[in-house]
């Protein structure tokens, strides 16, 4: 048996256990795929990360991201957990090769900040009244003026506008709409936050994750083009999740827009190491 290292570190937050915990494997070559699928699953956290050499020159590392039950083509938090292990304590630039493309991370001063792929966003035929029932909601819990939409930067969200922080609270997670769920109202418990949101997983083995660097992006962009947020410029917006559930996370979001159009996102946060381990396999 070959003993295998990881570290263990909580993204997007600046104490320990808070955000959202990641397991990294620092070296992951000589592990097939069926077995990252299996680590994955006995750690049993949101995602664990393994990195390997880039088959990109355009890449530093490459890196696979699985949940418990699947593998993903791009996440944000690992991607934020990994560059902040991978770095070291380091300020400077690297380049994440992973499903989607090539990632751009900076660290500065121990905050990390990723450029996502820009969101793309289509309609949803689901109604308010299914989605509120779905959630276990009043339908006048579920905003009328803002549309429910399917925004991705690599990994879809049906991304669900409530009335206040108190419906966020009381939503339960859903079991007939077949989407990873975001519900977010424009609000916060903290001083500082623009938006709360949780969001519940379909088929991935989590059930509600308590930070979704993925969703951030395309939540920073549906919002500067619902107009909630200011679109002039370069848009700073604090985003909270994981409240709910005993780890509460802050996510950093930039959107810059031109002529009514997103032109970038950035999503970013703060990690905290934890320890780490290994597994003999």
């Amino acid at each position: 048996m070959t003993r295998r290292e990881y570290q263990l570190v909580d993204v997007f937050t600046d104490r320990p256990f808070g955000g959202n915990p990641l397991a990294v494997f620092t070296d992951g070559r000589g592990i097939d795929e069926r077995s990252m699928q299996s680590i994955a699953k006995e750690l049993h956290l949101s995602e664990t990360t393994f990195v390997l050499p880039p088959t990109s020159k355009a890449a530093d590392h490459r890196l696979r991201i699985f949940t418990p039950d699947a593998e993903l083509p791009f996440a944000g938090h690992p991607t934020i957990g990994t560059a902040f292990v991978v770095a070291a304590g380091r300020d400077g630039t690297m380049w994440l090769e992973e499903g989607v493309g090539t990632i751009r991370v900076t660290s500065r001063d121990g905050f990390v900040q990723m450029e996502q792929p820009l969101p793309s966003f289509t309609g949803s035929t689901i109604t308010r009244q299914a989605t509120a029932e779905a959630l276990s909601l009043a339908v006048e819990e579920v905003r009328s003026d803002v549309p429910i939409q399917v925004g991705s930067s690599g990994v879809p969200f049906l991304f669900v506008p409530l009335a206040n922080l108190k419906a966020v609270r009381r939503a339960r997670r859903p079991s007939a709409l077949g989407a990873n769920v975001y519900v977010f109202a424009m609000s916060g418990e903290r001083s500082g936050s623009h938006v709360h949101g949780r969001m519940f997983d379909e088929g991935l083995g989590i059930g509600e994750d308590p930070a979704t660097g993925a969703a951030q992006g395309p939540l920073g962009a549906y919002l500067v083009a619902q107009g909630l947020v200011s679109d002039a410029g370069t848009v700073r917006i604090r985003s909270e999740q994981g409240f709910e559930i005993g780890r509460p996370s802050i996510l950093d979001i930039e959107v810059d827009s031109s002529g009514g159009r997103v032109t970038s996102v950035r999503v970013g946060g703060r990690c905290v190491p934890m320890g780490g381990g290994w597994l003999d396999l």
